[in-house]
C-alpha cells in the first residue's frame, strides 16, 4: 500500500488529443486591428513547424466563452487551436511554440498541450489544471492579490501557464452627482443627469421616415469630444457650470464580474507541467501558505482537485458498494456469514497487484484506474469462489479439512487459471494502447490485468489458509457451545 501513496493522482491519464492551444492576452485598451496582426504572426510561425498540419485562430471576443463564464476574452485576446500532424509529440511541439514568447511582450503568451475530452467536461474538467480564487467585494484588493499569486506560482517548478482568468478592465471617467450643491444651487439632480447622459450618448432629436422604416436622428457631440473629460468639465446646467454640481474621477472600471456563491470571484490558472495534479495541488498551497487572509479577502484552491477528490470519494463509496453486495451474494448462496469473508480475502490481494502493475507502468491513480478496481471486486472473487465451493463439497462429503483443500487444489487449479488467462488476453489490447484515445482506457485495462494475476497467484495459496483457519475457529466455536462437529458448509 506504500506504492499506492507515492503514486501520482489525477483525475483523468494525460490524453495527446493531437492538439495545442496558444492563447494570446496583450495590454488592455489594444486594438482589434494590433492583437489580429500579432495573431497572424504568431499564426504564421506555428505552421512553419514541420509537425502542424492546420491553425484555427479566434480574435477578439468569444460570446461562448464569455457567456460560459470561462476564461477572458476582449478586443486584446486571441485563441489559436493548433492542429498536428499524426505522430506528433503535442509536449515537443509545446516546447517549441513557447519559444515565441520571446516575439511579444512578456507575459502575453500560453500554450497549453492538455486539452479537455468529452469525458473530462462530463466530470467538471477545465482548460486549466489548477484555479485559485480570490474571494473579495472590493475588486481592486482582489486584483492585487490575484496578481501577487500570480508572480508567486511563477516560481512553481510543477506548475506554467499562469494566468488571471479576468480582464482588468478599462480607465473610465466616473460622475458623481453632489446633491448638497445641487440643492444649493436649486438645480434638480435629475437635470444634471439628463445633461450628461445627453451630452456623451446624445438626444433623439426626431425621426427620418423612409417609406415603412422610422430612422432615429440623434444630436450629440463629435466623436472626438464625446470622451474628453475637458468636455465634460464645459458643460452648464441651468447657467451653473457642472463641475460645481458633480464630482469626476478617473477610475479603472471592470471589464467582467465573476460571481460565485454571490461573491465576487478572480481566478488564477495554471496547469500542470511536471509531476500530478496531487503534487502540483501541494506545491501550489506551500508557495501561498503566507499570504493573508482576512473575512474581506481570502482565496482557495480548486480546479480540477474538487473535481479529482469528488471522483475519488464517489468511487470509493462504490467500492464499498461493490464489497456489500458480493458479500451479500456470497452469504446467501453458501448459507454462512464465515466463507464469503473467505472469498473476500481475494480483493486486498487484487489491490496490490493492481498498485503495483502502475507503478511498474508508469501510470497514477486516476478516474479510470479506480473504476478498474471497482470492477476487480467483481472478478477477482470468482477464483476464490470456484475453490471454496469445492472445498465446501469434499468438506459435506466426510473428507478433513486438509484432504478437501488439497483435492480442491488438485481440481480445480485448471479452471482456475484458464479464467485468468483468457481474461488477461482479453483485455490486453486495451492495456497495450491501440488507437487514439487509448491513453484514457489503458489505465482501467492495465489495473484489473495486475490484480487480477496477482490475486489469482496469492489466491492459490492464501484462500486455502484463510478457510483452513476458518474452519478451526468454526469447530473451536461448535466445542465450546457443546454442538457435535458436524461436515457442513458454515454456522
Amino acid at each position: 500500500m506504500v506504492v499506492g501513496l507515492l503514486l501520482q493522482r489525477d483525475l483523468l491519464p494525460p490524453v495527446d488529443q493531437g492538439a495545442l492551444e496558444v492563447r494570446l492576452e496583450l495590454a488592455e485598451g489594444t486594438s482589434l486591428e494590433a492583437t489580429s496582426e500579432t495573431a497572424a504572426a504568431l499564426e504564421a510561425a506555428a505552421l512553419a513547424d514541420p509537425d502542424v498540419s492546420t491553425v484555427f485562430s479566434t480574435v477578439g471576443r468569444d460570446v461562448r466563452a464569455y457567456a460560459s463564464g470561462e476564461e477572458s476574452t476582449g478586443l486584446n485576446t486571441a485563441s489559436l487551436k493548433v492542429l498536428l500532424d499524426g505522430g506528433a509529440d503535442a509536449d515537443d511541439v509545446a516546447a517549441r511554440l513557447r519559444a515565441l514568447e520571446a516575439t511579444v511582450p512578456e507575459g502575453t503568451l500560453t500554450v497549453q498541450s492538455g486539452q479537455v475530452t468529452a469525458l473530462g467536461a462530463m466530470l467538471g474538467g477545465s482548460d486549466a489544471d489548477i484555479s485559485v480564487r480570490v474571494r473579495a467585494e472590493d475588486l481592486d484588493e482582489a486584483y492585487a492579490m490575484a496578481e501577487e499569486i500570480q508572480r508567486r506560482l511563477g516560481g512553481v517548478a510543477s506548475v506554467g501557464n499562469v494566468r488571471v482568468g479576468s480582464e482588468r478592465g478599462q480607465r473610465q471617467v466616473q460622475v458623481e452627482i453632489d446633491r448638497a450643491a445641487c440643492a444649493a444651487y436649486g438645480v434638480d439632480p435629475r437635470v444634471v443627469a439628463e445633461t450628461v447622459n445627453g451630452a456623451m450618448r446624445g438626444d433623439r432629436a426626431t425621426e427620418f421616415l423612409d417609406f415603412d422604416r422610422k430612422i432615429a436622428i440623434v444630436v450629440r457631440y463629435p466623436q472626438d469630444l464625446r470622451f474628453s473629460r475637458a468636455t465634460l468639465e464645459s458643460l452648464k446646467v441651468e447657467g451653473v457650470p457642472i463641475r460645481e454640481l458633480v464630482r469626476v474621477q478617473e477610475a479603472l472600471g471592470p471589464a467582467e464580474v465573476h460571481r460565485e456563491d454571490q461573491g465576487r470571484v478572480v481566478s488564477v490558472y495554471a496547469d500542470v507541467v511536471e509531476g500530478g495534479l496531487d503534487q502540483a495541488i501541494g506545491d501550489v498551497e506551500r508557495a501561498l501558505s503566507g499570504l493573508p487572509v482576512s473575512r474581506e479577502l481570502r482565496w482557495d484552491v480548486g480546479g480540477e482537485n474538487e473535481e479529482m477528490r469528488r471522483s475519488f470519494r464517489d468511487l470509493a463509496f462504490a467500492f464499498a458498494l461493490a464489497i456489500l453486495l458480493v458479500y451479500m451474494i456470497l452469504a446467501a448462496e453458501f448459507e454462512s456469514f464465515i466463507h464469503p469473508f473467505t472469498i473476500l480475502m481475494s480483493v486486498p490481494l487484487a489491490l496490490v497487484g493492481a498498485l503495483l502493475s502502475l507503478a511498474l507502468t508508469g501510470n497514477g491513480i486516476n478516474t479510470m484506474s479506480l473504476i478498474g478496481m471497482v470492477i476487480l471486486v467483481g472478478i477477482v472473487d470468482n477464483d476464490a469462489v470456484v475453490k471454496v465451493d469445492f472445498m465446501v463439497q469434499c468438506r459435506r462429503r466426510g473428507m478433513s479439512v486438509r484432504d478437501a483443500i488439497l483435492e480442491a487444489g488438485r481440481v480445480r487449479l485448471r479452471p482456475i487459471v484458464m479464467t485468468t488467462v483468457t481474461t488477461i488476453l482479453g483485455l490486453l489490447p486495451m492495456a497495450v494502447g491501440i488507437g487514439e484515445g487509448a491513453e484514457l482506457r489503458s489505465p482501467m485495462a492495465i489495473t484489473v490485468i495486475g490484480g487480477l494475476t496477482v490475486a489469482t497467484a496469492l489466491t492459490l495459496v492464501v484462500v486455502p489458509v484463510v478457510y483452513q483457519t476458518m474452519e478451526g475457529v468454526a469447530e473451536r466455536a461448535r466445542s465450546a457451545l457443546g454442538r457435535p462437529a458436524v461436515a457442513e458448509a458454515g454456522d
